[in-house]
């Protein structure tokens, strides 16, 4: 039986999804950590870097091949199933999945040829991983197709089974890689990848072969014609992904220049915790808030309605989770670390505002996507990258670790600036005076959160903190209960 029809950008739904998503972020991070500790014993820190140096490669020549297809034919999927088209929705599943079969088959292609130079540039100058690599190259078919399905069904709105899928593939590749860690040791990592990601693929299919059967046509201009927007809009969107790659890695040179691997792996464990942890509450963007957004790309009162709304329960669910870490940090880092990591500390606890504002910018910054204007959304990226590396260099400077931290949080307030400004001037898009009040309400209370944490300590510092978490938590229980 198909599933509903999704109602209205209401609150309801959207505290609905960011509920559902980020419970489903919190699980697959669970199986992550679990998985993590259990390979790291059983495959030893050889085994470990072997693991993450393959997944790199993997993810690498993805992001290489993939032309953004997987983001862009959401866009195009949500805007076929607002005009309620079945036909055309049906002709569009086939050129996605034509395109992903493509890309795949490229992407293996790739990996395979390209293995003895990779294993030269990854492996110190030795051919000896190139047969290794190349027996990885399947996993990029399996990648591709699984792209392709779950696009649309964000598109289409299947949410539930998004969140099905999401949580199954995270207990299956638990379930099947830990065994065969277990009886081969190192000899098994190819294995199991392989086989995780064939299991991935294969849970996909089994949520979207009932609905839209599996037809490809591969050897048709038509196909190839209507799939080719989908590269134009796409690959903007993957070169501001690159973008801020090299940011990140131009952000590290710069602190592993002045303070060494120490400092690098402190700020990383900071971010870590700010981004990662906090991105709980953003999981359900790219599922729910972007395919939604783009079947109203057209019309601006929808538009800036829905925006207003998404960044309304972002903020106030956000921000009484950023002053229980802060208050928290030292603990937080003592469990999920160890005690060497305390001095991370005033590094995440000075970037609170980087979550905080993303939380502002990130709903403003899918208008450009939305309406297809991927080059807008490139430019801006860049330049907020740009900013990043500034602001972070200047700030870890003056203040060292404590100020990449700083860094860090003036940059999202940049990029909130900065997106405000172009995408009100090109898209009209304007915060409403209830969104606008209650994020300078959160703020200013964060703000004085980030004070409590830098000038107090022991019992005063937690009994201050516990007040302005409840008079956050209050706020924000009282306008999501009236507005919802």
């Amino acid at each position: 039986m198909a599933e509903k029809r999704p109602s209205d950008n209401t609150l309801n739904h959207i505290l609905k999804y960011t509920g559902v998503f980020g419970g489903v972020q919190g699980l697959t991070m669970l199986m992550g950590v679990i998985r993590n500790k259990l390979t790291s014993k059983l495959l030893g820190t050889v085994g470990q870097g072997l693991l993450m140096e393959y997944t790199s490669i993997i993810e690498g020549v993805h992001a290489t091949t993939n032309c953004g297809v997987g983001f862009s034919s959401v866009r195009r999927a949500s805007e076929l199933f607002e005009s309620g088209g079945e036909a055309a929705i049906k002709s569009f599943v086939l050129t996605v999945r034509t395109w992903c079969l493509w890309i795949g088959l490229v992407g293996v292609v790739l990996c395979a040829t390209a293995s003895p130079l990779l294993s030269r540039i990854l492996f110190e100058g030795s051919s000896r991983e190139a047969f290794n690599i190349a027996c990885l190259s399947p996993m990029l078919l399996c990648l591709a197709i699984t792209m392709g399905e779950v696009s649309v069904l964000k598109g289409l709105r299947r949410l539930k089974r998004v969140a099905i899928i999401t949580t199954l593939s995270a207990v299956a590749t638990l379930i099947l890689t830990v065994p065969i860690y277990l009886a081969l040791g190192i000899s098994g990592i190819i294995i199991a990848m392989n086989l995780s990601t064939a299991a991935v693929t294969i849970i996909h299919l089994s949520f979207t072969v009932p609905i839209y059967p599996w037809r490809v046509s591969p050897a048709s201009a038509a196909v190839f014609r209507e799939g080719w927007s989908m590269i134009r809009i796409g690959v903007p969107y993957v070169l501001a992904a690159v973008a801020g790659s090299i940011m990140s890695i131009i952000v590290i040179a710069i602190l592993k220049s002045d303070g060494g691997d120490e400092v690098v792996g402190l700020y990383r464990a900071g971010y870590v915790l700010m981004g990662s942890y906090a991105g709980l509450v953003f999981a359900a963007f790219d599922s729910d808030y972007f395919p939604r957004l783009s079947s109203v790309n057209a019309d601006i009162v929808r538009r800036n309605e829905l925006m207003n709304r998404q960044i309304l329960v972002s903020v106030l669910l956000i921000a009484p989770l950023l002053i229980a870490m802060i208050v928290m940090m030292p603990v937080i880092l003592r469990v999920l670390h160890t005690e060497a990591f305390l001095p991370a500390t005033s590094m995440a606890v000075c970037a609170v505002f980087y979550p905080f504002f993303r939380a502002l910018s990130m709903p403003m910054s899918y208008m450009a996507l939305a309406r297809g204007d991927s080059h807008y959304y490139l430019g801006a990226e860049v330049i907020y990258d740009a900013a990043s590396v500034l602001l972070i260099w200047l700030a870890f400077n003056r203040w060292g670790l404590a100020g990449a931290g700083v860094g860090l949080s003036l940059s999202a307030l940049f990029d909130v600036l900065l997106v405000g400004c172009a995408y009100g001037y090109i898209y009209k898009i304007r915060l409403a005076k209830l969104t606008l009040a209650m994020a300078t309400t959160q703020a200013i209370i964060v703000g004085a959160s980030l004070a409590v944490c830098l000038l107090t300590d022991g019992l005063t510092k937690y009994l201050a903190g516990a007040a302005l978490l409840a008079i956050s938590a209050l706020i924000s229980l009282h306008v999501l209960k009236k507005k919802s």
